[in-house]
């Protein structure tokens, strides 16, 4: 029969980390939206796309700069500040490569 251990503790996510990780999916979201936008209006959505990417571009900011908090607390799990700060990183390159690749 297998032994059975259980863990019980005090720790509990980060809240900075939660949002870390709730800001990447929003940049997620908004990355779509503003993608579908520009494709569907061939490439001439102006102003509302590049208002679109600017708002991901700065969620996937905010939300690096929570995760990156996130770590500076005691006692805590991290799992969602590193899910945070890998995403936003990620969103944030793309972002930077998408507008360099316009220029």
């Amino acid at each position: 029969m297998a032994k059975r251990s259980y863990k019980f503790t005090a720790k509990k996510h980060t809240k900075q980390g939660m949002a870390s990780s709730a800001l990447a999916l929003l940049a997620l979201i908004l990355l779509v939206l503003g993608l579908l936008l520009s494709f569907r209006m061939a490439g001439k959505a102006g102003a509302a796309a590049g208002l679109v990417g600017f708002a991901s571009m700065a969620a996937s900011f905010a939300g690096f700069v929570f995760g990156v908090r996130g770590f500076h607390e005691e006692d805590v799990y991290y799992f969602f500040s590193q899910i945070g700060v890998v995403l936003n990183g990620i969103l944030f390159i793309l972002w930077v490569l998408i507008f360099v690749a316009g220029m």
